[in-house]
């Protein structure tokens, strides 16, 4: 199982999760960018198709990021902030992907390193 591919399962669970907890139909919201990035760590493992579920990958990690924010954003600024189960969503939502994206880095620059010593 690649990073990608447990970024979707872990995504999975927290929108099952909210859904479980809150009966809300947009808790699933989390469920759907693990179910997507679930399906693109599976289409990494195809050498010919790597390239491209790769930048896929992260444009849903970095909407993944950007959408709870945004999210975040408005009921910041609508008035005193209350964690409940939406807004812990969305900070594990966006805490989940930034991780993701920083692996994602980190195993390319790594990667760099190690190809200009050979």
């Amino acid at each position: 199982m690649n990073s990608t591919m447990m970024t979707g399962a872990a995504l999975t669970v927290l929108g099952l999760g909210g859904v479980v907890a809150t009966g809300a139909a947009t808790a699933v919201i989390p469920a759907v960018f693990g179910l997507i990035l679930f399906g693109l760590g599976a289409l990494l493992r195809q050498p010919e198709r790597a390239r491209v579920a790769s930048r896929v990958a992260l444009g849903v990690a970095l909407l993944g990021i950007l959408a709870p924010l945004g999210n975040l954003g408005r009921v910041l600024s609508a008035g005193p902030f209350e964690l409940n189960a939406a807004s812990f969503a969305n900070i594990t939502m966006a805490l989940i992907c930034g991780l993701y994206l920083a692996l994602w880095i980190w195993e390319r620059r790594s990667a760099g390193q190690s190809n200009s010593v050979r």
